[in-house]
């Protein structure tokens, strides 16, 4: 079975999108994906030109990209990389090739796309801000398509697997993803249809999933140029930074079998932005357990194997 996914993402701040996107690749090319289009939900027209790079230099230049042009103000950046799209070499000509030139809005991509997949088809990776699903739930009937948002969410969109929340924690501050949201959360839970299920794959989850800099490097050392060796060449490594985004990806493309899970439940966004999940026989909500041992070597394997696919 060939997954159909659209990855929306917050490029330009941590590599574990990256490494999500090179992984998208690698299942392309293996057969078991179709990556339909990347939202950038992260403002900022560097960020978009990221993508582009990445779509370019694996191949796959015709993968449409959106850019949220009403999102979240001035957000936290961890590792500051989208400047390396317009990296130089010693002559002066770009380090990294480019096809796209123009960007159209992440809500009018999600709407082109989605409006020509199959009913229920349509798994979406929100591994960065809720403001582009806020955006395209917001949506009037345009060109693409005569549904509202809600009802063209309702009609193509399988499911939703999100990086984000905090369930099994006594920490209760706010994951970054929800948190940096704001009121684009309370829309994306005020508005999405209760039909579509909604995985999470929390912040725990991937902690434990810790790929450095000197592994990076070790792993793509035989390639000149490579993005992701790049960001590491050029940036000060973050001690933090952990492969929290893959899973979502591992977890639409290699199934349900590599996670240990929580029981169905409807999971509401509080007041301070946190998430709160009560079990529900009925609910279409449901979140990935942190990991054995076994797992973990597991994920982490996968990880490393796709990105070299593509290196």
């Amino acid at each position: 079975m060939v997954e159909s996914i659209i990855i929306d993402t917050d490029l330009g701040s941590s590599t574990d999108d990256v490494a999500t996107i090179c992984m998208a690749y690698s299942y392309m090319r293996q057969g078991r994906a179709e990556l339909l289009g990347i939202v950038v939900d992260r403002m900022g027209e560097q960020n978009a030109v990221f993508a582009d790079i990445l779509n370019t230099y694996f191949g796959f230049p015709d993968i449409p990209i959106g850019l949220c042009r009403n999102g979240v103000e001035n957000p936290q950046i961890f590792t500051d990389y989208a400047h390396i799209a317009e990296k130089k070499r010693p002559d002066g000509t770009p380090l990294f090739a480019r096809t796209q030139t123009m960007f159209e809005d992440d809500y009018k991509v999600y709407r082109k796309i989605l409006a020509s997949q199959p009913e229920n088809s349509v798994t979406v990776l929100s591994i960065g801000f809720l403001t582009s699903l806020a955006n395209l739930l917001t949506s009037s009937p345009d060109e693409y398509s005569q549904l509202d948002g809600v009802s063209l969410v309702a009609q193509k969109i399988k499911r939703i697997i999100v990086m984000g929340g905090k369930f099994d924690e006594t920490d209760k501050n706010g994951e970054y993803n929800i948190q940096q949201s704001g009121r684009f959360a309370e829309t994306f839970f005020r508005l999405l249809p209760s039909s579509i299920p909604v995985n999470y794959s929390p912040e725990a989850v991937g902690n434990a999933l810790y790929w450095t800099k000197t592994e990076i490097l070790q792993t793509l050392t035989h390639i000149d140029v490579h993005p992701l060796k790049q960001i590491y060449l050029d940036c000060p490594e973050d001690p933090y930074q952990r492969m929290w985004d893959p899973l979502t990806i591992i977890q639409a493309v290699e199934g349900d079998e590599y996670f240990s899970w929580s029981p169905q439940g409807n999971v509401s966004l509080q007041n301070d932005y946190t998430l709160t999940f009560t079990p529900c026989d009925s609910g279409k909500s449901r979140y990935q357990k942190c990991g054995t041992e076994e797992q973990i070597q597991k994920w982490m394997a996968l990880i490393k194997k796709c990105v070299m696919l593509n290196a």
